[in-house]
């Protein structure tokens, strides 16, 4: 006779042997403490069996699995059955990025997280096209002031000062960064060839033929 073992605190199957023969009856078998000759049901693989009031009952078991905390994506595993993953705030799901939050039984992009990491972006790039700027201007407010620039200089050092009031406006627009659109940078052959034109223009004006 086939007889299974379980548990004596939780109830959970151990084990199945065969029963040892009654020394004192030969038609007998022998059924210790915590066992019984009650079939086994069929079970499906999350599945662990459990004796209780006289009965199997069928558990959860998510043994041995890799699994992740709801709360924070982490990963963690359950070591005894019995316990459904829902119960320990688990999914078998891993976190699809450090956006996403648990909803209801999926994970889902965090509206908030996401405009944060927008702006967020959206500044830096703001950070480095502002730092190309300055540079550009570098050490010529003093020699502005002092008209030491020539025509070239003065309408470049102007261009890349409206480049920067441009770009501010554009982090200040109500919609930033959902309407983000970055001024194009001043560009220096076409400035030039605008200083050139004006100079003969200038030159025809003080010198008509």
């Amino acid at each position: 006779m086939l007889i299974h073992q379980y548990n004596n605190a939780t109830g959970a199957y151990i084990g199945s042997r065969l029963a040892d023969p009654d020394p004192l009856n030969q038609e007998r078998w022998l059924l210790p403490a915590f066992s019984t000759d009650m079939p086994l049901p069929a079970r499906k693989r999350d599945e662990w069996l459990f004796f209780i009031d006289g009965a199997w009952v069928i558990k959860p078991d998510f043994r041995g699995q890799m699994l992740y905390r709801t709360e924070n994506g982490e990963a963690a595993e359950i070591l005894i059955p019995g316990i459904s993953i829902e119960d320990a705030g688990l999914t078998a799901t891993p976190r699809p990025s450090e956006m996403h939050v648990w909803e209801g039984d999926a994970w889902a992009l965090d509206a908030v997280a996401v405009a944060a990491k927008a702006k967020a972006d959206a500044l830096a790039e703001f950070e480095v096209l502002m730092s190309e700027a300055r540079t550009q201007n570098a050490g010529k407010s003093d020699a502005y002031a002092a008209d030491l620039l020539t025509s070239l200089e003065i309408d470049m050092f102007n261009a890349w000062a409206a480049y920067q009031m441009a770009l501010v406006s554009v982090v200040n627009g109500a919609d930033f960064p959902a309407a983000k659109e970055w001024p194009a940078k001043p560009d220096p052959v076409t400035i030039a060839a605008q200083v050139d034109a004006e100079s003969v223009a200038e030159a025809s004006k003080q010198n008509p033929t």
